[in-house]
Parts: structure tokens; sequence; C-alpha cells
């Protein structure tokens, strides 16, 4: 696997609190900021894999009523 070197900034109190966490879980800051990173990356994507459903979903409603999406959301605030 390829890596790439980044540089992040963080303010001195979490740093701290960052340092203290590797040391207890004797894990290097790189390892526990990857980690921390995957996690977030498979929420995100979790939640974009249900926006795009309920878009697709909103997508097929508009052509059964022949109203645009826009109208649909309009109206659907009214409801």
């Amino acid at each position: 696997m390829n890596s790439v070197a980044t540089n992040i900034r963080f303010p001195a109190d979490e740093y701290e609190q960052l340092k203290t966490l590797a040391f207890l879980e004797r894990k290097p800051i790189a390892k526990i900021i990857r980690d921390s990173v995957r996690m977030y990356k498979s929420q995100v994507a979790e939640t974009s894999d249900k926006n795009l459903k309920l878009f697709r979903l909103m997508v097929k409603s508009r052509v059964k009523v022949d109203l645009p999406t826009s109208e649909l959301i309009a109206h659907g605030r009214h409801i």
C-alpha cells in the first residue's frame, strides 16, 4: 500500500489529549488518526447511500405524478 505524508495541525490541548490517548492505547498517533478517518468515511458513505436512495425515490415519484421535483418538495412542506 502506497502512503502519502501530510501535515495536520491541532490546538495544543487537543494534541495533548491525542498524545495521552495514544500512550494509553499503545498506538502511534498516526494510527489513531487513520482509524478515525476510516470510521468517519464509512459513516459518511452510509449517509450518502441513504440520501441517494431517497433522491432516486423522489425522481421516480416525480415522473409518476408528472411534477418537477422542486414542486413536490415545495408541496410537501405545506402538508
